[in-house]
């Protein structure tokens, strides 16, 4: 269970923050975003107005509930602010207690997203890791600090291979479903560090689906339905094909049904696209997450 934990951190990271999607205008400036050719889809919106918006997930793992997700967002013309937390919740959290909070912050130039700072901070069990991500005004990585066990270490040089082109977890969800609203299919492959690796994002469409009335949901109804893969870049070895996230997506392909997520319009908030639905395959059955509350 625990190396289900990052996994399902990763799926919800791309998942919720889909929702900044529909706090941009329908008249956003899109322009065009300088990513390595072949390896990334190339996306950019301006974030035209003021906007608060807070959504809560509830995920349930082989039918136990496992986490309670919320994201936080506060948007502008010149600047993006998100928080992303999770917990694990009852007889799994009593055996497996984790906690985690994902801030990103940054501004736009010329349309684009561009990351300032980056900090994920986790607890499992006893132990505490944070790690920070610092980018230069133009979206250049200027370093990374990391405490774990006592120690701080600091990298000032790390090889642009990994960080080259690429944004944090949360800003490349972020680029994601502005591309998902841009076109209204789930298409296109985007780059991520996540300070360790690079892998892209690759989203497949995969069609509409009619979400059933469900006591766990607050949505019903039609959706877009997206399949996506980590596809492993740089920084990877060959434990990480067997734990998190790689070994997750692994046995999902073995069974041909790779991590799903579902985005809809919803009326009451002015058609505004977010994800209602999301779902892994993996050994300790379906982890599945419903949208449980929008203010």
């Amino acid at each position: 269970m625990p190396g289900l934990l990052k996994p399902v951190r990763h799926l919800l990271a791309a998942a919720l923050v889909a929702v900044i999607v529909s706090t941009t205008s329908a008249e956003a400036n899109f322009e065009k975003v300088s990513f390595p050719p072949a390896t990334a889809t190339v996306v950019s919106s301006a974030l035209v107005h003021p906007h608060k918006l807070a959504l809560r997930y509830d995920v349930y793992a082989g039918g136990f509930k496992a986490l309670n997700a919320s994201l936080n967002m506060d948007l502008d013309k010149k600047a993006y602010d998100m928080k992303l937390e999770a917990e694990t919740q009852g007889f799994i959290g009593s055996l497996f207690p984790w906690k985690a909070s994902f801030n990103a912050s940054g501004h736009t130039v010329k349309g684009a997203l561009v990351p300032t700072v980056y900090t994920e901070r986790s607890t499992w069990k006893k132990g505490l890791k944070v790690t920070e991500m610092n980018y230069a005004p133009n979206g250049k990585m200027l370093k990374m600090t990391t405490q774990s066990d006592g120690k701080t270490t600091t990298d000032r040089n790390i090889d642009d291979v990994l960080v080259d082109n690429t944004v944090d977890l949360l800003t490349g969800a972020l680029n994601i479903f502005q591309h998902v609203k841009k076109t209204t299919k789930c298409a296109g492959s985007f780059p991520i560090f996540d300070g360790k690796r690079r892998y892209n994002i690759t989203l497949v469409d995969d069609g509409k689906e009619t979400l059933e009335p469900s006591k766990y949901s607050r949505f019903a109804g039609e959706a877009l339905r997206c399949t996506l893969k980590v596809e492993p870049v740089a920084g990877f070895d060959k434990k990480d094909n067997k734990r998190g996230w790689m070994a997750i997506q692994n046995h999902t392909e073995e069974r041909r049904k790779l991590p799903t997520l579902w985005l809809a319009s919803v009326k009451e908030n002015n058609n505004q696209v977010i994800p209602v639905r999301m779902e892994i395959a993996s050994a300790y059955g379906a982890v599945v997450a419903h949208l449980s509350q929008q203010d």
